[in-house]
């Protein structure tokens, strides 16, 4: 058994890759796209499903992108991985990821982990730290509760605590990227509010002296707002709350009844800015950098 390297997928492995990402939504109560595009993939495929008791035809999908940035001088490649949920805990990530690091010598390696839609039929790891002596040997065995969180910090790549709390990191994939010596960038929010009355698209109209604010259609009744920038001379004073309420006022009706944003969570003026105008989070995205 080994990590197969795959620059393209055939329809029958997009299909496979496919099912165990589904696979893997159901269990995890995540919302991963199911059409990976990733500029490469490792796989490791159930060459025997009698044996293995597997019915699926793939046991772990790692999926690859180069996303043309560097950390220190280095490239960043941005890694999903998916692992069949009966074939955990044994090695398959690891295998991937080390045949990784044997192709792409060089790169810093960052994780991208979706936050968890519902778990009503799970514990609940809200607050589990990075942090060794905030390590507890309940966040070891699994047996975390609501009551029993970890109120602890990020950290950067630095490693030094944040101020915002680090939402749900799942046993397995805290003890997995705890021996990588992983660290907590940040977290990308994704935040949507439904508008009183139905609005046109401003486009990108209601950019003044003060600043900039840019929309663009996503579906047929939401718009994303895709850049809101005031400028330094403006800052603290107000300029970026009248932008956003422009947008809301706008005079035409028109299809659109939503707006969708995202903002990494470190940018605390304008998560503050956006949950008092009435944003809420609908998704969250976790990225952590691996060791140099």
């Amino acid at each position: 058994m080994e990590a197969e390297l795959l620059k393209e997928l055939d329809d029958e492995t997009w299909d496979a890759v496919s099912a165990l990402v589904s696979l893997c939504n159901a269990a995890d109560h995540t919302s991963y796209d199911t059409d990976l595009d990733g500029d490469f993939y490792y796989i490791i495929r159930n060459d025997d499903p009698e044996e293995s008791g597997v019915e699926e035809a793939l046991f772990a999908v790692l999926s690859g992108y180069l996303l043309g940035e560097t950390i220190d001088g280095k490239p960043v490649l941005e890694i999903e991985a998916f692992t069949h949920p009966r074939m955990r805990q044994i090695g398959m990530f690891r295998m991937c990821y080390q045949s990784l690091l044997d192709d792409f010598r060089g790169y810093r390696i960052r994780f991208m982990i979706k936050r968890p839609i519902v778990a009503d039929d799970e514990p609940v790891y809200d607050r589990i730290s990075f942090s060794d002596e905030d390590y507890s040997q309940d966040a070891r065995d699994g047996s975390s509760s609501c009551e029993d969180q970890h109120e602890v910090g990020d950290s950067d790549m630095s490693g030094r605590p944040l101020r915002t709390a680090m939402p749900f990191v799942a046993p397995d994939s805290y003890e997995t990227l705890r021996a990588l010596g992983a660290t907590h960038q940040y977290d990308e929010l994704f935040m949507a509010k439904t508008l009183a009355r139905p609005i046109s698209d401003p486009g990108d109209s209601l950019s003044n002296s003060y600043g900039e604010v840019h929309l663009t259609p996503f579906s047929a009744d939401t718009l994303y707002l895709y850049g809101l920038l005031v400028y330094d001379t403006y800052l603290g004073k107000g300029h970026g709350r009248a932008l956003m309420e422009a947008v809301e006022a706008t005079p035409a009706d028109g299809p659109y009844k939503k707006v969708l944003l995202q903002v990494a969570s470190n940018n605390d003026i304008a998560v503050h800015l956006y949950e008092s105008l009435g944003y809420k989070e609908t998704e969250r995205v976790l990225y952590f950098l691996n060791k140099e």
